[in-house]
């Protein structure tokens, strides 16, 4: 498929400025391998996981959803108007201690690993859209943790530098004797896997991410986990090429581009660059439309769009208006 692109990018579809076609059919029934889809929110995501809640529901039916929410001031209630779908506030099952870890921040991910709801569960990043019943591969009976990787390419990162840079401090590491082998181990982005709850333990988990060593917030410490799972012979860790990242251009040409003829489920991951006002990227665009059909708002569609687009900008420099006068008064204290 790489080869493809290079000599003809015109058979390939840029999610950022065209429409993706009727997704792909499965001929088997898998409905029975997955309990249960889980979306991180945060306040600063609800817009983008309007499109990745109808993305689930126009590519996998009806099957449960649930809102793993950061902050209980968080407005998730146009979200949880399409059926099937429900919330849990992370701040009301955890700890204070643990809040201070896991909340505010991509950390949130691991309370997964013990608090889902779902035994066998897919965790989806609000900025992702799926296309094609990704249930094909989730092979929970024979893998506790299946990971995304990028749709054509392998990222091996080589050197020791790169691993400092990109996933974790290898000097932390060894001098607290926790040892991992990462060399010709492939890298895959967090925010998409399939897990069994209970795969890691919250001890284990929670004395990891005390350490100050990981890059990328949970990136890192789980791309850690799964290299040390997988030097044993009897791991059951897993991984599939199913993630593309259109917007991001450090990406090769094949992961960020979908070939037209290609028939397997996939998901579009906005890292980098996310859809905003200005930045109308059209398939996430034409999923948050279909969110707004599907909670009864039928009209005026782009309208409705550019309205809310212009809430999340202002929303975005109030955030940041807050943060820049709480340095401020840090500063002068």
């Amino acid at each position: 498929m790489t080869t493809a692109f290079l000599s003809d990018p015109q058979n390939c579809i840029d999610p950022r400025s065209e429409s993706l076609p009727p997704t792909p059919k499965n001929e088997q029934d898998f409905n029975s391998r997955l309990d249960g889809v889980v979306i991180p929110v945060w306040a600063g995501d609800v817009y983008l996981a309007k499109a990745c809640i109808a993305s689930v529901r126009a590519s996998m039916g009806d099957i449960p959803i649930t809102l793993f929410v950061d902050g209980p001031n968080t407005d998730t209630r146009e979200l949880l108007e399409v059926q099937g779908v429900k919330r849990l506030v992370v701040q009301d099952l955890i700890s204070k201690e643990c809040a201070q870890l896991c909340t505010g921040t991509p950390w949130t991910k691991l309370l997964l690993f013990w608090l889902s709801p779902y035994e066998r569960f897919l965790c989806l990043d609000a900025d992702t859209i799926v296309w094609g019943d990704l249930r094909i591969y989730a092979e929970l009976d024979r893998f506790d943790f299946i990971v995304a990787y990028h749709l054509n390419s392998s990222v091996i990162f080589k050197t020791p530098e790169e691993i400092q840079r990109y996933v974790f401090d290898l000097d932390s590491l060894s001098k607290l004797n926790l040892k991992v082998n990462w060399h010709e181990r492939e890298f895959a982005n967090s925010g998409v896997f399939f897990a069994r709850r209970g795969i890691f333990s919250e001890t284990q988990l929670l004395e990891l991410r005390r350490l100050d060593c990981w890059r990328c917030y949970d990136q890192g410490l789980l791309n850690f986990l799964r290299w040390q799972v997988e030097f044993n012979v009897d791991s059951r860790i897993g991984g599939y090429r199913f993630q593309l990242f259109p917007a991001e251009t450090t990406c090769l040409p094949a992961d960020r581009y979908l070939p037209r003829d290609f028939s397997l489920p996939v998901v579009i991951h906005w890292i980098g660059k996310k859809p905003k006002m200005g930045r109308p990227f059209r398939t996430a665009n034409d999923y948050r439309k279909t969110f707004l059909q599907m909670t009864g708002r039928t009209k005026w569609l782009t309208a409705r769009l550019f309205v809310e687009d212009i809430g999340v900008w202002l929303q975005r420099q109030c955030r940041s208006f807050n943060r820049s006068w709480q340095r401020i008064r840090k500063a002068q204290s």
